[in-house]
Parts: structure tokens; C-alpha cells; sequence
């Protein structure tokens, strides 16, 4: 039989993975580390200093008649926001009854029916429109169409 040899060489050394923290690149890292901490914090504290205060506030006016009374009339100081929650109900509902139908039926043909001379445009019109936030698309949407009426 054949005597096979391998070619075993040694291994090369092994760098250390261990850091040393007394270099500047570390000291400079802890540093900068600790000072994004503390304006995190700085950052932090008014926030939860107004969430508390409104939630302290706030506490003794959350009861159902805000859910399901009508807003107040001028003059009044007790009313409920029922008109807001039913209405963007509504809002919401219309739109995906709009939206949903176009949405699938879009997938359905770019996936199984459609040519790439066909797809590519309503791909790029998709990514398009995803990118985009919708406020801006709203904002847009009423110029035109609200305004020019």
C-alpha cells in the first residue's frame, strides 16, 4: 500500500483576542460610551417627567363617558371624543376595503401572471410607495386633490 503523508504544518500564532484596556482607542470607547449613556439619561428623565405629571393628571378623567359621549359644546367642560373613535374607525375600515382588494389582487398578478415588462414598473411603484411615510402621501393626496377642487 501506498504510504499517504499529509502536509501538517504548524499552526501559525494565534493573535490575541483579548483587548487592552489601557490604550487610547478603549479609553476613548469607554468614554464615549459613558457620555451617550448620560445624555440618554438627560434625555430621558423630562420625558418621563411630563409622562408621569399628564398620567397623574390625566388619571381622574379616564372613565367610559370620555369613550362614548359626545364631544362638548362651548362652554361645557365634560365631553367624551366618541365622534374621533367612530370616525377613524370608519376612515379605517373604507381604506382597507379600498386598499386590501388592490393589494392582493397586485401580488397575485406580479407572482403568477405577469411579464417582467410588465412587473418591473409596478415593483418600482411599490418600493416607491413603501418608502415613502404616509403623512407624506396624505399631505400630497390633499393638495392634490382637495385643493385643486
Amino acid at each position: 500500500m501506498a504510504d499517504i503523508t499529509y502536509n501538517q504544518q504548524q499552526p501559525e500564532s494565534i493573535v490575541s483576542l483579548k483587548r487592552n484596556p489601557s490604550r487610547p482607542r478603549e479609553i476613548f470607547n469607554k468614554v464615549m460610551t459613558v457620555l451617550s449613556g448620560a445624555c440618554i439619561g438627560i434625555t430621558l428623565i423630562p420625558l418621563f417627567a411630563v409622562l408621569i405629571y399628564v398620567f397623574i393628571k390625566g388619571l381622574s378623567r379616564l372613565n367610559l363617558d370620555l369613550f362614548t359621549k359626545l364631544p362638548p359644546a362651548a362652554g361645557q367642560t365634560t365631553g367624551g371624543i366618541a365622534n374621533a373613535i367612530l370616525g377613524t374607525i370608519m376612515v379605517v375600515a373604507i381604506a382597507s376595503l379600498i386598499a386590501v382588494p388592490f393589494g392582493v389582487l397586485a401580488a397575485v398578478y406580479l407572482s403568477e401572471f405577469s411579464d417582467e415588462e410588465t412587473a418591473r414598473p409596478i415593483r418600482f411603484a411599490t418600493n416607491v410607495l413603501s418608502g415613502v411615510p404616509s403623512i407624506i402621501a396624505g399631505v400630497f393626496a390633499y393638495s392634490l386633490l382637495v385643493l385643486s377642487m
